[in-house]
């Protein structure tokens, strides 16, 4: 899981703790957006919710590939930084290559989308060990920090699809 709770979103410090509720009528606090976790460095109080928008918001560079060995590969790499799309496909080296710039408030929504497939807490690897043809897909997410990978051969998380919509609404080109 590449979504760390006990971050603090402020200060990036890692001296934090979680909140526990004594209280009988916490369930009813739940929808309330109280905090779950608090920083011993700053101060700063924040929720589950607030870790997972911290995590996406860190993102600078998602490159994402997806191929076989007849119909070749095709990748498709989104700068945050940089507000970019860019798509390849080709056998061997990218023969086609078309670019897409957005707006920093369309490259808000891709982010929320991202959050909407689950894409950080895909697991690392999805392989199907009894076929040895067939798609193989890899995704990097270029984070401040470390760097996150994910992959498969024949196997693919449950929100596959719904990724790959999103990444040919994005690129305006065909994915996976």
């Amino acid at each position: 899981m590449a979504i760390n709770y006990y971050q603090c979103p402020e200060c990036e410090a890692r001296e934090t703790r979680r909140i526990l509720r004594a209280d009988a009528h916490y369930a009813s606090y739940q929808k309330s957006r109280m905090p779950d976790y608090r920083c011993n460095s700053c101060g700063n109080e924040w929720t589950k919710e607030d870790s997972i928008d911290y995590s996406y918001r860190r993102i600078k560079v998602l490159e994402a590939t997806v191929g076989s060995y007849f119909s070749g590969d095709t990748k498709v790499t989104i700068n945050f930084e940089r507000n970019l799309v860019k798509w390849e496909h080709g056998l061997l080296t990218p023969m086609e290559i078309h670019y897409a710039r957005f707006e920093s408030s369309e490259m808000e929504k891709i982010r929320n989308e991202l959050k909407a497939v689950n894409l950080l807490n895909w697991k690392r690897s999805y392989h199907e060990p009894y076929i040895l043809d067939g798609t193989q897909w890899e995704i990097v997410v270029h984070k401040s920090g470390r760097n996150l990978y994910k992959s498969g051969s024949n196997m693919f998380p449950e929100e596959w699809e719904a990724f790959c919509r999103l990444v040919k609404k994005v690129s305006s080109k065909e994915f996976g």
